[in-house]
């Protein structure tokens, strides 16, 4: 092999490289952007649940803005109590990322009634 021949060799290869790099860099970028959707998911599953679990007496208190985490995505989570008839209650929480991970905010809007008391047993 003569010099010629292997810094051709050379040239081509950093070339192939270079390349693979660029590419290697969007897969990393995309990998990201879908971690970060998946802790989004998470976090809305979670805010959902809370929401969900709070007894009825109980919504009025949980009015406010809280951070909270979901795996490596850290939140906040702002949550408003809208009274639409005296026996539905409109939940707006609205999630904002605030660490590393940067997502778009979400609004999740869950309409709760209030539950019916059981009629009593009568012998």
């Amino acid at each position: 092999m003569t010099l010629v021949e292997v810094v051709v060799a050379l040239g081509i290869l950093s070339l192939v490289l270079m390349a693979l790099g660029g590419l290697m860099f969007q897969v990393s970028l995309q990998t990201r952007r879908s971690a970060a959707l998946s802790y989004r998911g998470a976090a809305a599953q979670k805010a959902q649940a809370l929401v969900e679990a709070l007894p009825w007496d109980s919504l009025g208190g949980a009015v406010g803005c809280v951070t909270d985490t979901a795996g490596q995505l850290a939140y906040t989570r702002c949550l408003t109590v809208q009274n639409v008839t005296a026996k539905q209650k409109r939940i707006t929480v609205v999630l904002t990322s605030t660490g590393n991970l940067v997502v778009a905010p979400d609004t999740l809007v869950v309409d709760r009634t209030k539950p019916q008391l059981p009629f009593p047993v009568r012998p």
